[in-house]
């Protein structure tokens, strides 16, 4: 009997935290359409660095692609915080997960 409490308590934080995860990994996508689309507003108005080469990723080591990532710094902030709190939700479902597992 002692079990069943703690196997509910579980699955009640398992539940919220696959809500939580689904929330964080819901924002981190729409902010990266929205940096996207930052991006393309930048290449749009100022050209892309490499022509040739269109699909090459932003670096931002490479000196050509300083003024695209100092164009989208803030929303690139945005999109890394989302980024980290998605696997960090993640994480801690898989733990909880484990723990109903163990407790089996």
């Amino acid at each position: 009997m002692s079990n069943k409490p703690a196997r509910e308590q579980l699955m009640g934080q398992i539940a919220e935290a696959a809500v939580t995860y689904q929330q964080a990994e819901t924002q981190r996508n729409s902010l990266r359409r929205e940096l996207n689309r930052l991006y393309s507003t930048y290449f749009a108005a100022h050209g892309h660095p490499y022509p040739d080469d269109t699909r090459k990723r932003v670096d931002p080591d490479d000196d050509a692609f300083l003024g695209v990532v100092h164009f989208t710094e803030p929303a690139y902030r945005r999109w890394s915080e989302a980024r980290d709190l998605t696997a960090r939700s993640k994480r801690k479902m898989r733990v909880l997960i484990q723990r109903l597992e163990r407790a089996q």
